[in-house]
Parts: structure tokens; C-alpha cells; sequence
């Protein structure tokens, strides 16, 4: 399979993957009261947030490391044996940690010990299968990658469904759902592929671990951190206001997570192992070119995106979240829509320059700084002005961190940040919302989803009006496909 087919399979897969959790939310919105909602959050946002500081910094070190073109499989068989190991003993502590916890009641906002267990097992699960689709990624299987990606969303839901709907079991129900998915996926994936089959963790190299860590262990800070301040207002909301007060805020930000997250999330995973490679073969030079297309592609998608979210929030909520959730909703989506947009902007173009360039330890400063903001702006915001305040919050702190991550970046590399085809693309979403704008009120379901079409049309004939060369070449193939067909 080509690259570009490979790339195209990979888009597919993600693009399938986020509508079924898409789908999830407007579900769960629908079938759990907004405490119920808030407690699912919370417990998810736990697991994820123990997933970030003690696996994500392994992650990153296998899609920097494990890739080895002389080998058949393109994994360098002595460094996947180094990380296994690593993986099976962080895993062990990990296990070990929570025990004592769930024996000794400890609780944290909102998460009581009685919930620990799911924490756990969603932990290892959602850590293996993301160890997994990395290394999928870096050898180039993108129907493995396909299949993993897709069957994990779909099972989740369906299992949820059946344990909320028929069995009454809540937020528990959809919590079970997602960890009885994950484990089955990831453990399937492990017996069918032959290089999982063959590793030998405990014959790991003391060379290879040493090596590993000594990378990886800057980035352990810069993930805990960076996932830390991801997650510190729903954390804060929960400590403060309860469960409750979590659900209203977290379903509109969980449907931006389903929708710009994901989007902007898709360029990076097919642009990564692209990045990789021109910085490993051709250079800082190439590497910047790679890095300045990336980012016109997620500008180009995921920046009129945020801002039809955030003028068209009333009849986006009203059409995609439970009535439990709409007026609120409604209030926060324009809010949250910022501050997801920043770290999207952070997190997939900004952060990549310091991981190629493997300046690990300057990970730490942007997240770093988001949480110095974040934590007393939240609480200062959170008593002035309720979850509005915590919203506000959330994008100071967003703000704060793409600035300290541009400036790192350039350091590293000499990036161009605002370019004329950037230029272009904002020009175009900034006027569809212009256009959008006088109908900011409309919650009619029909006439949402006609105005979402129409913000679409008036956003891709600006594109080709200004010659953004991305959207030229789409209409040119395009009209050549018409012509031959």
C-alpha cells in the first residue's frame, strides 16, 4: 500500500471512529442525568489523566524510536523488546498504586474509591491500545490500524447501550462498556500480529531500557502536565460544584472533543510519521515545510469549525445534546470552542517540533504554565461566575501556553506561524461567521443543519475565491474526475 493510500486509510479510520463517539455523546446526553454524565467525565478523565503521567511519555518515546527501516517489519525488534518491558513494569506499580488506594478510600474530586477499579482497568486498557495503534502507524498498517481504531468506538457504544438502557447500570454501564471494548481490541490485536508474538520483554536489553528512559523520562512531566491542564477544570468543577455541575460542563466540551479535537487530531496522526521522516532524512528545513502544511490543514478544518460551533452554539446544542444540557450548553460552547482550538493548536503543531527534535524537557513549560493560570483562575472564576467563569479560565490558560509554546518552537525550529495561505483561511472562516452570525439564535433542528451546510458552501467559495492552493487542488481534481467519469 502506497503512503498516501496508507494516509487515506488512517483518515478513514479516525474519522469513523470519532462520529461513533460522536454518537456516543449525543447518546449518553440523552440516557444519564447530568450527575450521572458528570460522573462518567470524571471517572474517564481520571483514567486518562493516570494514562498520560505514567504511560503517554512511553508512547511517545516508541513512535520516536521503535521505527527501523532494515527491519521486514520496520520495528526494531530490541527496542519494542525495551518498551514492553517498561510497559509491563509501570503497569505492575500502576496496579499496585491504585490497590492501596481503592483499600484506603482515598478520593479525589469527585472520584470516591468505590470507582478506583474502573479507573484502572480503563487505564490499561485505553494505554494498550494506544501503544498499539502507534506502532501501527509507524510501520504503515493502516487496515490493522483501521479495524483497531473502529471496532474499539463501535463495541464501546453497544455495550454501553445494553448496560445503561437494559441493565440500569448508569454511568457504570457506559464505563464497562468502553473498558470490556478496549481490552478485547487490544487483546486481539496482540494475537493476530506476528510481532507481538515474537517479543521477548524479558529479554530486554539493559542498553535499550537505559536508552528509552533516559529520553523518555523528560517527558513524563510535560505529559502529566500537559493532560493535567486538559482536564484541571472539569477536576476543579467536580471539587467545588459536584458531579452535577461536571455533566453540564463537560457535554459541550466533550462534543467539541468528538468533532474539532478529533479533526485537527486526524492531520497529525498521518502527518507525524511524515514529520519524522523529512526531519530524520532531508533536515530542519524539510521538517518546517512538513510542519507549515500541517498547519493549514488543521487551520483549514478545524478553524471554521470552532467558529460555527461557537456562532451557531444554541442550535448545535439544541440538536446534539440531551434537554438536560442545552441551556447551559448553549452558554459555554462559544467559551470552551476557544480554548479547545488553542490546544489543539498546541498540543498537534507546536509540541511535534520539540518532540522531532527530541527537546523532551522543553515539553514541560508551555502545560506548566497553563496550570499556574489555570488553577486560580478557575477557582476565582468558578465563585464570580459559576461554570461561565471556569469556561473563561480555561481560555486564559489556553492562551498562556500557545504563546510560550511559540516562542519554544521557534527556538528549535525557525517555523512561520502566520503565512499568507493562513492568512486566507481565517479571512474565509471569520467571514462565514459573519454571514452565519444574524442567525445565532435559530434552535430549530432543520434550520441548524441547513445553516451548517450554508456556512460550509460560503466557507469553500472563499477558499477558492482567495486561491488557498489546498482548496484550488481539491476543485481542480475534482473537476477532472467529472470530466473522466
Amino acid at each position: 500500500m502506497s503512503r498516501r493510500s496508507g494516509a487515506a486509510v488512517v483518515t478513514a479510520a479516525t474519522v469513523i471512529g470519532s462520529g461513533l463517539n460522536f454518537l456516543a455523546t449525543l447518546l449518553w446526553t440523552r440516557l444519564l442525568d447530568p450527575a450521572a454524565f458528570g460522573r462518567y467525565a470524571l471517572v474517564s478523565a481520571a483514567a486518562v489523566l493516570l494514562n498520560a503521567m505514567l504511560f503517554e511519555w512511553l508512547r511517545l518515546v516508541s513512535a520516536r524510536t521503535l521505527y527501523d527501516p532494515a527491519q521486514p517489519s520496520g520495528v526494531n525488534p530490541a527496542r519494542a523488546d525495551a518498551l514492553v518491558a517498561l510497559y509491563a513494569g509501570v503497569a505492575l506499580l500502576f496496579v499496585a498504586m491504585v490497590t492501596a488506594m481503592a483499600t484506603l478510600g482515598v478520593a479525589f474530586a469527585g472520584v470516591t474509591a468505590r470507582w478506583w477499579p474502573i479507573v484502572a482497568a480503563f487505564t490499561l486498557t485505553e494505554m494498550a491500545l494506544a501503544f498499539l495503534q502507534t506502532v501501527y502507524r509507524l510501520r504503515q498498517r493502516a487496515w490493522p490500524y483501521f479495524w483497531n481504531a473502529t471496532a474499539r468506538s463501535l463495541a464501546a457504544i453497544l455495550l454501553g447501550l445494553l448496560l445503561v438502557r437494559y441493565a440500569g447500570l448508569g454511568a457504570l454501564g457506559t464505563l464497562l462498556g468502553i473498558v470490556a471494548a478496549q481490552g478485547a481490541v487490544a487483546l486481539t490485536s496482540v494475537l493476530v500480529d506476528p510481532l507481538w508474538r515474537a517479543a521477548r520483554p524479558w529479554q530486554a536489553r539493559r542498553a535499550q531500557l537505559v536508552a528509552a528512559v533516559r529520553l523518555g523520562y523528560p517527558l513524563i512531566a510535560s505529559c502529566a502536565l500537559t493532560y493535567a491542564a486538559s482536564f484541571a477544570d472539569r477536576f476543579l468543577v467536580g471539587a467545588t460544584l459536584g458531579p452535577h455541575a461536571v455533566g453540564l460542563y463537560a457535554a459541550p466540551v466533550d462534543l467539541l472533543q468528538k468533532t474539532l479535537v478529533f479533526m485537527m487530531m486526524t492531520i497529525n496522526l498521518t502527518g507525524y510519521p511524515a514529520l519524522v521522516r523529512s526531519y530524520d532524512d532531508h533536515g530542519p528545513a524539510a521538517a518546517c515545510a512538513t510542519l507549515e502544511n500541517n498547519l493549514q490543514l488543521q487551520l483549514g478544518l478545524g478553524l471554521p469549525a470552532a467558529v460555527g460551533l461557537m456562532v451557531l452554539a444554541p442550535g448545535i446544542v439544541h440538536l446534539l445534546l440531551g434537554p438536560a444540557f442545552r441551556a447551559e450548553g448553549a452558554r459555554l460552547l462559544p467559551l470552551v470552542g476557544v480554548a479547545a482550538l488553542l490546544r489543539c493548536l498546541v498540543t498537534f503543531h507546536l509540541m511535534t517540533a520539540f518532540q522531532v527534535t527530541r527537546r523532551m524537557g522543553w515539553m514541560i513549560v508551555p502545560p506548566l504554565t497553563a496550570m499556574a493560570v489555570v488553577v486560580p483562575a478557575g477557582l476565582i472564576g468558578i465563585r464570580l461566575a459559576g461554570l461561565p467563569g471556569m469556561a473563561l479560565a480555561a481560555v486564559a490558560a489556553q492562551a498562556v501556553c500557545y504563546t510560550m509554546s511559540a516562542i519554544l518552537a521557534k527556538r528549535v525550529l525557525p517555523l512561520r506561524l502566520i503565512t499568507p495561505e493562513i492568512a486566507k483561511i481565517a479571512a474565509a472562516a471569520l467571514a462565514m461567521g459573519v454571514v452565519l452570525s444574524p442567525f445565532r439564535w435559530v434552535t430549530d433542528a432543520a434550520a441548524t443543519v441547513a445553516l451548517v451546510a450554508l456556512g460550509g458552501m460560503v466557507y469553500a467559495a472563499l477558499l477558492l475565491a482567495l486561491r488557498v492552493p489546498a482548496a484550488t487542488r481539491l476543485a481542480t481534481a475534482a473537476g477532472r474526475r467529472r470530466r473522466t467519469a
